[in-house]
């Protein structure tokens, strides 16, 4: 069974397309709806069934989705709907209480207790231990949990968590933003809670830092190190800023200028030597072509060797000199052939021609 953590109104086509796409099922899933926010999911493996169920949190829209398992045998809208699966980070664990029937009881008040993980101290160099629990959407995130020990002062260990959906800063409740809690109106002094309950994860980078211009570079490995360290005084990938020392923790981070470079910082508003010759000729004034001699032009206003362009039109004709555009070629009308001359039948032949004609006629 599976129900959205959410009041508002949404689209149930949708949930089911991203479900579909995120649980990437081995064997395809059905989704058939019960009520109202309220549907029956149905997997057709053990692999899929398990991964729904167990594999938590499941987040849509900033919104959980609480999953239950039904075996159908009492009615599905009787099964109650109100936990989901979380990581749990409990900072400043002392070394002398990290045992695990220890913790499993101090996280009790968290919820109910389905994980831990005593090695997770070298995961990040961090200094707590990780849970898996069932967290109970009606009550309120646990903040702190404390350990007094008898004799000695009270011990309180930060709680953070991995992946949780979207909570109120004022009631704690997870569901809704202060926003809409009761009026919406609230100072900040009430807020008793916020992003400081979440952990610094690619998930929770958007609630921590308010958007993308906030965030922490990760181009380039910024954080230089410990001075002296590996690669010391180099400096750092894709940048020009000197790094203090290699990488490690602990030194100052360098900030960079990871603004896109622009043409002015590439020097590329130079005019190129090229360039520049063209518009001093072209400053000068059109070229012009004037006539010296029959069949040769040469241009006017041309620096270094002179370009000379010879032709030949055919007719042996000599054109006079010239300034400015050359003349047109010769027209049709100079090249045409003259016609074949043919006598006339009713013209009266005379001459050789003639009596050549009369010398057939006797023949």
């Amino acid at each position: 069974m599976a129900r959205l953590l959410t009041s508002k109104p949404f689209s149930a086509a949708s949930l089911k397309k991203t479900m579909q796409f995120v649980w990437a099922p081995a064997q395809e899933i059905f989704f058939r709806d019960i009520e109202e926010n309220r549907f029956l999911v149905q997997a057709n493996c053990l692999g899929d069934w398990k991964k729904v169920t167990e594999q938590g949190p499941w987040i849509f829209r900033e919104q959980g989705l609480l999953v239950e398992k039904f075996d159908g045998s009492c009615s599905a809208a009787a099964v109650a709907l109100h936990r989901i699966h979380a990581w749990v980070r409990v900072h400043d664990v002392p070394e002398l209480y990290r045992k695990k029937l220890l913790i499993t009881k101090l996280c009790a008040s968290i919820g109910e207790v389905l994980m831990v993980d005593m090695n997770s101290s070298g995961y990040e160099g961090g200094d707590y231990v990780r849970i898996r629990v069932w967290l109970d959407t009606r009550k309120s995130l646990t903040r702190f949990v404390s350990l007094k020990p008898e004799g000695e002062a009270q011990v309180i260990m930060r709680v953070k968590y991995e992946k949780i959906p979207r909570f109120c800063y004022v009631c704690g409740l997870m569901g809704h933003g202060k926003e809409e809690c009761g009026t919406g109106e609230h100072s900040p002094s009430k807020e008793a809670y916020g992003s400081w309950l979440l952990v610094d994860t690619p998930w929770n980078r958007a609630q921590l830092y308010g958007g993308t211009s906030n965030r922490p570079s990760r181009r380039g490995r910024q954080g230089p190190g410990v001075n002296g360290g590996r690669g010391a005084g180099s400096t750092s990938r894709g940048g020009s800023v000197p790094t203090q020392g290699g990488r490690g923790r602990g030194a100052d981070v360098v900030v960079q200028d990871n603004r896109k470079r622009t043409s002015t910082d590439a020097k590329l508003t130079e005019v190129s030597p090229v360039k520049a010759n063209e518009n001093v000729a072209s400053a000068k004034g059109p070229l012009l072509l004037q006539w010296k001699e029959p069949g040769v032009i040469i241009c006017e206003k041309e620096e270094g060797a002179r370009k000379q362009l010879e032709f030949e039109d055919g007719s042996g004709k000599n054109y006079p000199p010239r300034e400015g555009t050359p003349p047109p070629p010769p027209s049709a009308r100079e090249q045409k052939r003259p016609k074949k001359q043919t006598t006339p039948k009713n013209m009266t032949m005379t001459g050789s021609a003639a009596s050549g004609l009369e010398g057939r006629q006797s023949q």
